[in-house]
């Protein structure tokens, strides 16, 4: 059995976004940590362009040097329900899950993280950054 090596973060408004990304998704949970949302990396990037472009468009072309921070700024104020995805999630884990099966729901639904959860509470983020960890402690071990 697995050591449950869970991250304790739990994001729960759009300041906990700015300097604490450390995984590729962030979950979004309400006052009593139950899990809402998720905000993954796509979901911001997309925040980011305009609606009416896509990504082979000319316009990006002649779009200043500036647009990008410009955009970033704008968007610092949105509520991070304004930009998280929903249905909520692929995939999410119990803190009794074992590390294989929490590793085949990643890879089976090509996502970084999943949410480990209590009673529908978030409790912490299982990623594949903690997963390799595990996997070089391991082989380390031996």
């Amino acid at each position: 059995a697995w050591e449950n090596q869970v991250s304790r973060y739990i994001c729960g408004g759009r300041q906990a976004m700015l300097g604490k990304i450390r995984f590729h998704v962030i979950f979004v949970v309400d006052d009593k940590q139950k899990l809402v949302g998720v905000v993954t990396e796509t979901d911001l990037l997309k925040v980011l362009m305009p609606k009416y472009l896509n990504s082979d468009d000319a316009l990006f072309s002649i779009m200043g040097e500036d647009y990008f921070d410009k955009r970033c700024l704008e968007c610092r104020d949105m509520d991070i329900t304004e930009i998280m995805s929903k249905p909520i999630l692929a995939a999410t884990a119990s803190e009794n899950d074992t590390i294989i099966k929490v590793a085949a729901a990643m890879l089976n639904r090509k996502i970084h993280a999943v949410p480990v959860l209590r009673d529908g509470k978030v409790v912490g983020i299982v990623s594949r950054l903690v997963l390799l960890r595990y996997m070089t402690k391991v082989i380390k071990k031996r």
